[in-house]
C-alpha cells in the first residue's frame, strides 16, 4: 500500500525566474499541488513523496478537513468559521475509514491478499480528497475568480493541469482508472450548488437561516461525493461491490466491521447520541440505500453542530492536528 513517485515543485531550481501567466489552469495547479503535497513528505528541495500507508493518508485527509471548517488551512478566515460545513462532516467520515483499515479483519484480509477492500477504501478517500479539497484551497485564495471573474469554477478538469503538477496528478495510485470515472474532476451541478451557499452563509446574519442553508450545503456536496466520486469510482467496482455483497451474507455481519459514523475523535463511543448506525437493510453499493443512510447520518450531525456545537468544535479540533501523522516505515 505505497507508492514511490516523487516531485518537483514548479520552482525546480533555485532562484529560477519564469514568466507566468495568472490564468484558470495555474490556478487549478496550484489547489491540487496543495493537495497532494498535504499527503506527502518532503524528501528534498522542491522534491515531495505521497506516503504509503491508507490509513496514515485518511487521518491527514480528516484533519485537513477539519482545518478547512475551522478556517485554520491556508487561506482560512476565523471570521467565517461555518462556511464550509461538508467539511466538518468529512472530517468525522475520513476519520470513519482510517478506523475501518485499522481494523483487524481489514489488515488480516490484506495480508493474505484480498486487497479489494482496503484497496477500495484507501482509492475512494484518496480521490474524493484531491476532488473536494482543491475547490476548498481554491475559494480560500481566489473567491472572486471562483464563479465570477475568469470564472475558473467551469474550468476545472485534470488534464488541463499545468506540469509539472499534471505529471504527479497522473502518476498517483490509480489514477489513470480513476480520472476517467470521476470526470477528470470537472465540478459537478451539485458541487458548484454547494459553493453558491458559501457567500450565502458568509453573509447571512440570522442563525437560523444560517443553519438552513448549512444543511442544504451539506446535502448538496454529500449528495456530490457520493453520486459523483464514490459511486462509479468504488461501489461500482466489480471486487469493492462483490465483496459489499458477501458481507450480508448469513453469519458474515459478525466478521466484518458494521457501517457507522462517529461523532468523536475515537473510533467508538459509548453515547449512541454521538454516533449513526447504517440500517441492516442498507445495499451498500446502491447509491440510494446508502444515500439513505448518508441523509440520516447529515441530520444527526447537523443536530449535534447544533446542541452540542462546542464539543463538536474540540472533538474537530482534536482531529486537526492529525495533520502531520507519519508514514509507516514498512507499509502493508
Amino acid at each position: 500500500m505505497s507508492t514511490q513517485n516523487i516531485t518537483n515543485g514548479v520552482n525546480d531550481q533555485p532562484d529560477k525566474v519564469q514568466a507566468v501567466t495568472a490564468n484558470c489552469n495555474l490556478l487549478w495547479s496550484q489547489a491540487q499541488e496543495f493537495a497532494y503535497k498535504r499527503l506527502s513528505d518532503k524528501t528534498g528541495e522542491n522534491e515531495y513523496q505521497l506516503i504509503g500507508l491508507y490509513e496514515a493518508r485518511a487521518k491527514r485527509i480528516a484533519a485537513t478537513y477539519a482545518r478547512f471548517y475551522l478556517e485554520t488551512e491556508e487561506g482560512g478566515d476565523p471570521d467565517k468559521i461555518g462556511r464550509y460545513y461538508w467539511m466538518a462532516l468529512g472530517a468525522f467520515a475520513s476519520k470513519t475509514v482510517a478506523c475501518l483499515l485499522d481494523k483487524c479483519q481489514i489488515k488480516a484480509s490484506y495480508a493474505v491478499q484480498i486487497k479489494s477492500i482496503a484497496n477500495g477504501l484507501g482509492k475512494g478517500n484518496l480521490w474524493l480528497f484531491m476532488d473536494i479539497s482543491a475547490p476548498h484551497w481554491f475559494y480560500n485564495h481566489y473567491p472572486n475568480n471562483f464563479e465570477v471573474g475568469m470564472n475558473c469554477a467551469a474550468k476545472r478538469g485534470g488534464s488541463a493541469l499545468e506540469s509539472p503538477v499534471k505529471d504527479v496528478v497522473d502518476a498517483m495510485p490509480w489514477s489513470s482508472q480513476s480520472l476517467p470515472v470521476i470526470n477528470d474532476m470537472a465540478l459537478s451541478a451539485k458541487l458548484r450548488e454547494g459553493f453558491a451557499y458559501i457567500p450565502q452563509i458568509e453573509s447571512e446574519q440570522d442563525t437560523n437561516k444560517i443553519q438552513s442553508l448549512q444543511k442544504k450545503q451539506l446535502l448538496a456536496i454529500a449528495n456530490h461525493e457520493q453520486k459523483v466520486v464514490l459511486q462509479p469510482l468504488i461501489y461500482e467496482d466489480p471486487d469493492f461491490a462483490g465483496w459489499a455483497r458477501r458481507q450480508r451474507w448469513p453469519g458474515m455481519r459478525y466478521l466484518t466491521p458494521k457501517y457507522e459514523l462517529v461523532f468523536a475523535h475515537t473510533c467508538e463511543v459509548d453515547d449512541i447520541k454521538l454516533k449513526s448506525e447504517a440500517p441492516t437493510d442498507m445495499i451498500v453499493e446502491e447509491f440510494k440505500s446508502r444515500m439513505q443512510w448518508n441523509e440520516t447520518a447529515a441530520k444527526v450531525f447537523h443536530k449535534l453542530m447544533i446542541t452540542k456545537g462546542h464539543y463538536m468544535l474540540q472533538e474537530l479540533s482534536t482531529i486537526a492536528g492529525w495533520v502531520d501523522t507519519p508514514d509507516a516505515h514498512d507499509v502493508y
